[in-house]
């Protein structure tokens, strides 16, 4: 309760609060989904009656993180719990899953006019307060009382300078100036500096050194192109800041860990070292426990580039004239009608010392479209071998025309285009991070686990050897306006080894992350969807494309599903491996027929001589005659 002045009635003084505060919720917070009224004793709190507004009452030990959850965009704190409040402000509010950057803040300093200053010289000391622009502190003072706030805008001490907006009297019940008790900050922010993270990343963030830049790194003044760096520009020079950057060339994006450590950008920004972070990131659901997200800035999409198709190898023309199917198909034909013509000629007078060999070469000669001599000395003979005969001829014109045709268009092997394809091939996905798979970490899609079980991250060193290889896929991030953002090891002399999948991997949008608390995320949503709205990115990306990408890599991305056109040639040595290997297979197999035969017939022979030096050299033994 507050110690009123001598001069001041309690009973009146009370009415007058309770009148005052209704004044303000009415006035100011009508359209707030929940008020938060936020006191460590009951028994000090007076009571005000409010049926406007839903208001949770929570005691500052306990409970604060779920009255947050309930929706609390404002709150009314007693003084008794107001030390506690902005001590544990960022722990609870990161805690917290209900996000709001639009907060409003009143305190009730119950103390007289002797150390009420004071009071408010120890509140304007928490850090807390560079992320409460509305922050209303009242003060009773004989009769009246005083309503201030904290400048915010400007850095420190500047920023932590009490400002008194207006006074409200007792006697009177009406307020003194009629100021607006929360005014905009945020318009102006008069140079005040902002923590930003990000790092070099074309299209997206390039930064250059320049005197007069509005961003400062170690020291130094820069500024910045690339669509966010063009962005954060554009926001400072909009609301009167300045940024101070973050930058881990080690980490980039970094990462959160379970145990609530991070490293790079987002471990930046958890350790709140910066209020802001941005530089291609996509609304990843593993981040969302940690941080705010700002509305969409722009489309992206994320596909690979996978190897070439190259042209198939000669030595498989003969083969790939007909499917598998048809192979076997000609296969099973070719031993029934053998069986067939040996099962009929057999008993036959012309057919003796002819053997099964001798009818299976005999049709096989007919299947190369050569002259076979088969008897013909039954009716079920002739009708076999007329349609042999006709069968073969059909077969071994439409093979000829196949293989003209494969000559004259050289047949490629199956490209990668699809995610099916590039699941089916086994091809590792390579990266230098893993943000490239947040958007489907956790995924219980089986195509996203594969994915994910393919997905390897290299070092820059290693990237270099992997891409001039061309025998991964690298994963690409494709632009809004048409162009893709590939790695740095993509160069006009690797990039022939390539091609671009037709279908994504997957798409997101592109957002920035801010603290759970940052009260400039409207702003800086408001000015990116006005930005987009006029195609202002898609304007950035273009001259970001051109002054700082490689145009040949560009252009052979977009046309490397593109087959070069193949000229009618003379034939060469390779054109006839396939019939030169099968010469060579049946070479070596009767060598080593030849071998076995001698070796076997020598053997024999060898034994034979053996057998019969044995059996002469034994004599048989006749009785005596008595």
């Amino acid at each position: 309760m507050m110690i009123p002045s001598s001069e001041t009635n309690p009973e009146s003084l009370t009415i007058s609060q309770v009148k005052l505060i209704n004044h303000i919720v009415l006035t100011y917070f009508l359209g707030a989904y929940t008020m938060c009224r936020v006191m460590n004793r009951t028994e000090k709190a007076i009571n005000v009656p409010i049926s406007e507004i839903p208001i949770a009452i929570v005691q500052i030990q306990h409970g604060m993180v779920e009255t947050i959850d309930l929706g609390c965009s404002v709150f009314w704190i007693e003084e008794d719990a107001l030390f506690r409040f902005l001590e544990d402000f960022f722990k609870i509010h990161d805690a917290a899953r209900f996000r709001c950057s639009t907060k409003y803040f009143m305190v009730m300093v119950q103390s007289n006019d002797v150390d009420h200053m004071e009071v408010i010289g120890s509140i304007l000391k928490y850090p807390a307060l560079n992320d409460m622009p509305n922050f209303l502190m009242i003060t009773p003072s004989n009769e009246t009382f005083k309503l201030g706030t904290h400048r915010f805008v400007g850095n420190f001490p500047e920023s932590s300078e009490y400002i008194l907006l207006d006074e409200y009297s007792i006697e009177r019940n009406t307020f003194v100036h009629r100021n607006n008790l929360f005014p905009d900050k945020l318009s102006d922010l008069m140079g005040k500096t902002l923590k930003a993270a990000s790092f070099y990343l074309v299209p997206w963030f390039m930064m250059r050194q320049e005197d007069d830049g509005i961003i400062t790194f170690r020291n130094q003044s820069y500024t910045a192109d690339g669509s966010d760096g063009f962005f954060m520009i554009q926001f400072c020079l909009r609301y009167n800041c300045t940024w101070e950057l973050h930058i881990d060339d080690r980490y980039l994006y970094g990462q959160v860990f379970e145990n609530g450590t991070g490293n790079g950008m987002f471990g930046a920004l958890l350790d709140r070292k910066v209020d802001f972070a941005i530089g291609g990131v996509g609304a990843y659901f593993s981040m969302f426990k940690y941080f705010s997200l700002s509305k969409p800035i722009r489309w992206a999409a994320v596909s690979c580039l996978t190897a070439k198709p190259r042209l198939v190898p000669y030595w498989k023309f003969i083969f790939i004239v007909f499917s598998p199917s048809i192979w076997k198909i000609l296969m099973m034909i070719f031993i029934l009608l053998t069986t067939c013509l040996y099962l009929a000629e057999r008993r036959t007078e012309n057919f003796k010392n002819k053997g099964y060999i001798w009818v299976f070469l005999k049709v096989l000669k007919t299947f190369i479209l050569a002259s076979g001599d088969l008897y013909r000395t039954n009716a079920s003979s002739i009708i076999l071998i007329t349609s042999l005969l006709i069968f073969t001829v059909i077969i071994g014109n439409v093979y000829i025309g196949q293989i003209h045709s494969i000559l004259t268009l050289p047949p490629y092997q199956p490209s990668i285009s699809t995610v099916e394809d590039l699941i089916r091939s086994g091809l590792r996905l390579i990266e230098r991070h893993p943000i490239w798979m947040y958007a489907i970490d956790g995924s219980n899609n089986p195509k996203d686990l594969k994915l994910m079980a393919q997905f390897q991250v290299v070092s820059p060193e290693r990237m270099s050897e992997i891409a001039d290889n061309g025998r991964e896929a690298i994963m690409i991030a494709l632009l809004e306006d048409g162009h893709s953002m590939v790695n740095n090891a993509i160069n006009a002399q690797n990039i022939k080894h390539y091609r671009i999948m037709s279908e994504q991997l997957y798409f997101e949008y592109e957002i920035a992350y801010t603290t759970k608390t940052w009260p400039l995320l409207d702003r800086i949503d408001s000015m990116s969807l006005r930005a987009r709205d006029a195609c202002l990115f898609r304007h950035m990306e273009q001259v970001m494309v051109d002054r700082y990408m490689d145009y040949w890599v560009q252009v052979s991305i977009e046309h490397s599903r593109e087959r070069p056109h193949v000229q009618l040639q003379k034939m060469v040595l390779e054109e006839i491996s396939g019939a030169l290997m099968i010469l060579g297979v049946g070479q070596t197999a009767a060598a080593v027929a030849f071998i076995l035969e001698n070796v076997l017939y020598y053997g024999m022979r060898s034994g034979k001589k053996l057998f019969k030096h044995i059996t002469n050299s034994v004599r048989p033994m006749h009785p005596t005659k008595t």
